[in-house]
């Protein structure tokens, strides 16, 4: 089989879940602070294109961790999360469509967040790239989104019977949106930093 290198759109991939889940996030709060109650209806639409990113995302990372396209443990370091994401956004997006709550999901989401970090703090360990600050930032970041994704679909679950965000609710958010921010650019700067060097070098 022919090397076939997608590493810098698997990176797009992960910026556009950053993107998509920061603006269906934030769509759902603004709405709500206008007085909107049904919050499943405002991001119900959302689910549709987190759905097509979970399937390609799942695709990729079944196929990495089958053929092993990278060079020898990097295959470990990136699809082992990567595919586990997938699964995590296939299943947030199921839960949109069928009206489920999110918080098992959510809890999935927040371990899988654990899992990342410790593969990354190991890669800046034993020195596995030569830009370790913004691998292990790459992977704090989308670490960290992945541990405040647990409350933030709590806050979801709740929100419909609640008058008003409390500051602590603000204060999950406003780390969770941080979180996406971060993750976003970086996985976003890491591709664009690929793609010259992959060019160069086709299957």
């Amino acid at each position: 089989m022919a090397f076939i290198d997608d590493l810098a759109m698997e990176l797009f991939t992960l910026s556009l879940v950053g993107v998509l889940s920061l603006y269906l996030t934030g769509t759902a709060y603004l709405a709500y602070r206008k007085g909107v109650k049904d919050i499943e209806e405002v991001m119900k639409p959302g689910a549709f294109p987190l759905l097509v990113l979970g399937m390609i995302i799942t695709i990729m990372g079944i196929y990495g961790e089958m053929t092993w396209p990278l060079p020898g443990s990097y295959n470990i370091l990136f699809y082992d999360p990567y595919l586990i994401l997938g699964l995590i956004l296939l299943m947030v997006a199921i839960s949109l469509i069928l009206k489920q709550k999110l918080q098992y999901t959510g809890i999935i989401a927040l371990f899988a967040g654990l899992i990342a970090i410790y593969y990354g703090a190991n890669a800046y360990i034993d020195k596995m790239t030569a830009s370790p600050i913004a691998m292990l930032g790459l992977y704090i970041a989308f670490g960290l989104t992945g541990v405040f994704t647990y409350p933030t679909t709590l806050i979801y679950d709740l929100l419909p019977g609640k008058a008003k965000v409390s500051k602590l609710w603000m204060v999950v958010l406003v780390i969770f949106w941080i979180g996406l921010v971060v993750s976003a650019v970086l996985a976003a700067l890491t591709a664009i930093e690929a793609v010259p060097q992959h060019l160069l070098k086709p299957p």
